[in-house]
């Protein structure tokens, strides 16, 4: 094909064509009948070329002698043709002839090819660009000699628009739609071009394309990726008949007109999703542009309503985070404490949404508001029956009420959203009512027993601690003791759950199924409670007597070595150092193989109390800035560690603000007596009389200071110290044994079949009757009932299931066994952890099963890791662990699949 009018790039194109065979050709002769009308010398990159219009012979032989440099091709167009030039002229052109400039001929030349795609050649244009585009370093060779279209269009529209997919797919092309100035390109490119460019494109990835590129193309906003998201709602099934009007507002706004269907509109709108996430940490900018640009979207179309039905839209988590609340509030208003199903349903899409991932704290709010639901409901049962003695009502704290308020403090946060937040507001007032009946009944059985002589040993007084539980383990191994003052059950409940993350054990009492709790002082402050606990009996001090009474405590210094007594740091020994977290000589003692007890206090708790502003913290390992260090060196030193308190405490929270001539929390027993204070005396009461006044209730302090907490009153918050023992090696001291996680079972989402309760807390024994003394006198007969029997007891009575069994049995498990190598779990165990999975849906927390296989929670990703080489063939996840959500899945139907057992 002739062309009429020759251009710079056909003419340039040509020039290349001809030099791919003839790279030392000077003189190039093109026939065309339209004339060269434009510059004689012109360049393209570092090639010159001489271009000369020649109507004549005579034209021609002028224009072969003037002269130009061996870098310049000199170009003759002419409109005769060979027959019209003599030897002499066509004996200095190259190839003795002239060429034609035939476009698609030139662009075969240039590829190297036989041959042409017909879906390219019926469209003149697209010779016409590539001659346009010719890169530097020439066009690719033709694979096989044919120019084939595929290989065409992805070359022109990288080349034109900047999208560059060799096999383009929605993803690919919505990812694309990001780069506003190529979307502008493409927008004022030829219409030609977009037309050939999405009928490729709809024939690679589907017929919505030509509805995407018809957006990009009509919107001034890169708006696909959004709208994609948006589409997401109008088009979710559960709006099926709801979003009509948004539909029609979608297609005359964005759609132009053009009519939906909604299969392909949700695979645009799974593409966008994918390609939005991708954005979350690569560009997290334009990742919240567009799932704002997206809300903006459903705004203009009134869908906003529905964006609870999207897992990207912003406004939609929010949405269903006021759906709890909703639930929330629905199951406290008919007190339907045990039929949570809607609550659950809510709680999981908040799971679901693609901003759970960065709101943490708000999806642990969420789960502590329906661990209280589910406690609340086992405040009907018969066993959570006021507790008959101290020991009881301490063990009761120790084993669920520091969950309870762990819980609970949790709430004081609330929520960004006002419907969650307010529900979370009634949640808490409905606990704290019940925490309030709890904690005067406490405090009635403390006045008791400490009028009584403070007798049993269910519970340990705050001053027979080093006596009873650190000083026999001294005997057995070099110890630290860290004292977190003003650490509650609370914090040390929200401690434990994150220590074994680190690989600390905890260790359980001999003979017991659970560590006592201690008693502190009356009042519970640290002057009275922290030096009765370093000298080992009841006295009032501060840091020069304790370190005095440590060093001389009989019971300690009988298991050191001589010139070795037990050393004790307080919190100006670590602060007023050149190391940025501990000095030298705490290192240095906790290292030495001669100092066998060392201790350290630790203030964080109360530092934090002594503050006036709430704060939302989070008690783990990393927030209490020395405790890294110091189980680091105990851990190289091989040291076991006794995390313990002094006291307790209780935050505040609407406090009202007394006189009194005392503590924040208790005065002198003097005036009368309100509802909610306690008289008391006896021995353990430290000020002058051993008698005073102090609250039992959360809501009173005296004096007009306000903190972030409070200590010195009756309540099990604050009177009952956590003791917590742990071992960073696998040697157990004689008669020690692990500790198995300790959660109750409200804690955790219930295993099917399995009545929540109380129960799953042991109780003591009541006493038997006496005909003389008060009942607090009979303690010291009390037993320790057996714990209950737990999910995994349960779980082993049940037969093996038949698809379990089918497993154990087929060839494709025993051929597993023997890949697996040594060290795999046995049948017995793997039976139980894949039948608790299953009777729960295939889910659980890892805290559940842990519990559940009466495994401690820092070996189960061990355990884990085993079942996952025996099950997981080819990497397949039949069993997997979510690290957002804490939970390991097993995918049974896989399971089934990839063991030939369907």
């Amino acid at each position: 094909m002739t062309m009429a009018t020759p251009s710079f790039s056909q003419i340039k194109s040509q020039v290349a064509a001809v030099h791919q065979k003839l790279p030392l050709a000077r003189v190039i002769g093109i026939h065309s009948s339209g004339r060269w009308t434009g510059d004689q010398p012109k360049r393209d990159g570092e090639h010159a070329l001489s271009i000369h219009q020649c109507d004549s012979p005579l034209a021609i032989r002028q224009a072969l002698r003037e002269p130009v440099d061996e870098a310049t091709t000199k170009v003759l167009v002419t409109p005769l043709d060979d027959t019209k030039l003599s030897d002499d002229i066509l004996l200095r052109l190259a190839k003795r002839r002239l060429f034609q400039i035939d476009a698609w001929q030139i662009v075969r030349t240039l590829f190297q090819a036989n041959a042409v795609d017909p879906r390219l050649t019926r469209h003149a244009w697209v010779a016409e660009l590539l001659l346009e585009q010719v890169p530097p370093e020439g066009y690719p060779t033709a694979r096989g000699g044919f120019l084939d279209a595929d290989a065409i269009w992805p070359l022109l529209l990288r080349q034109t628009v900047g999208f560059a997919a060799e096999a383009p797919d929605l993803t690919t092309l919505l990812k694309w739609s990001l780069d506003v100035e190529a979307t502008v390109r493409f927008r004022l490119s030829p219409q030609n071009f977009r037309q050939g460019a999405s009928e490729w494109l709809v024939e690679k990835a589907g017929a919505v394309t030509e509805v995407i590129l018809h957006c990009i193309a009509s919107l001034d906003r890169p708006d696909a990726v959004p709208l994609g998201l948006a589409i997401a709602v109008i088009f979710h099934p559960a709006a099926a008949g709801k979003l009509d009007k948004a539909s029609g507002k979608l297609e005359g706004s964005f759609l132009g007109g053009k009519s939906t269907d909604p299969v392909l509109m949700r695979r645009w709108s799974s593409a966008a999703t994918e390609v939005v996430r991708a954005l979350r940490h690569t560009e997290p900018k334009v990742y919240r542009q567009m799932l704002q640009r997206a809300d903006d979207i459903l705004s203009e179309l009134q869908a906003e309503d529905y964006a609870f039905l999207s897992d990207t839209s912003l406004a939609g988590f929010d949405q269903r985070l006021n759906r709890v609340g909703q639930c929330l509030e629905d199951v406290m208003l008919h007190k339907s404490w045990n039929q949570l199903e809607n609550l659950s349903a809510a709680r999981q899409a908040v799971r679901d949404h693609d901003k759970s991932v960065t709101e943490a704290p708000r999806l642990e709010r969420v789960e502590m508001a329906i661990r209280l639901v589910r406690w609340l409901g086992t405040q009907a049962h018969p066993k959570s029956a006021n507790p008959f003695s101290l020991a009881e009502a301490a063990v009761r704290q120790l084993r669920m009420g520091g969950f309870v308020d762990w819980a609970r403090r949790s709430l004081q946060s609330g929520d960004d959203v006002q419907g969650l937040s307010e529900a979370y507001g009634r949640l808490f007032e409905a606990v704290t009512r019940v925490r309030e009946q709890q904690s005067q009944q406490f405090a009635l059985l403390l006045k008791d027993w400490t009028a009584s002589g403070s007798k049993g040993d269910q519970v340990i007084p705050v001053e027979q601690i080093l006596e009873r539980i650190v000083a026999p383990l001294a005997a057995t191994a070099p110890l630290l003791l860290i004292v977190i003052d003003g650490m509650s059950v609370a914090v040390a409940r929200e401690l434990q759950a994150d220590l074994p993350k680190h690989e600390w054990t905890t260790l359980c009492e001999p003979e017991q199924p659970f560590n006592r709790p201690g008693i502190s002082t009356i009042p519970s402050v640290t002057e009275f409670a922290r030096t009765s606990l370093m000298c080992g009996r009841l006295q009032q001090g501060g840091q020069p007597e304790e370190k005095s009474g440590f060093a001389s405590h009989p019971a300690l210094v009988a298991h050191c070595r001589s010139g070795y007594p037990p050393v004790l740091f307080h919190k100006a020994a670590y602060q007023e150092t050149d190391d940025a977290v501990l000095s030298a000589d705490i290192r240095k003692e906790i290292a030495s193989t001669h100092r066998k007890i060392v201790g350290v206090v630790v203030n964080a708790v109360d530092d934090h109390l002594a503050k006036g502003e709430q704060i939302d913290t989070r008690w783990s390992r990393d927030a209490i800035k020395v405790l890294p260090a110091l189980l680091h060196e105990a851990r190289i030193a091989r040291r076991l560690v006794v995390l313990v308190s002094d006291h307790g405490h209780m935050l505040d929270c609407q406090t009202v603000s007394r006189p009194g001539d005392g503590g924040e929390r208790w005065r002198a027993a003097t005036g009368q007596m309100a509802a909610d204070e306690l008289e008391i005396q006896g021995q353990r009461v430290l000020v002058p009389g051993h008698r005073l006044v102090a609250p039992w209730s959360e809501r009173v302090r005296y004096g007009s200071s306000k903190k972030n907490g409070y200590h010195g009153g009756l309540t099990p918050q604050e009177m009952v110290i956590p003791i917590t023992i742990l071992s960073s090696t696998d040697e157990v001291p004689k008669g020690w044994q692990e500790q198995a996680v300790e959660t109750p079972m409200w804690w955790d989402e219930p295993a099917q079949g399995v009545a929540m309760s109380e129960t799953s807390v042991p109780t003591l024994k009541p006493a038997k009757p006496q005909l003389k003394g008060s009942l607090f006198d009979l303690e010291t007969e009390e037993e320790v009932t057996p714990p209950p029997k737990t999910v995994a007891a349960t779980a082993a009575a049940v037969p093996v299931p038949e698809w379990i069994s089918r497993l154990l049995a087929s060839p494709v498990f025993a051929e597993q066994k023997k890949l697996g190598g040594r060290g795999l779990l046995t049948d017995e165990l793997l039976v139980k952890l894949l039948d608790t999975l299953d009777r729960r849906g295939g889910k659980l927390t890892s805290v559940a099963l842990a519990r559940a296989l009466d495994c401690p929670e820092f070996r189960l990703p061990g355990l884990l890791a085993k079942v996952q080489r025996l099950l997981n063939i080819d990497g397949y996840g039949v069993l997997d662990r979510e690290d957002a959500s804490d939970t390991v899945e097993l995918n049974r139907v896989l399971l089934l699949k990839q063991f030939d057992l369907v």
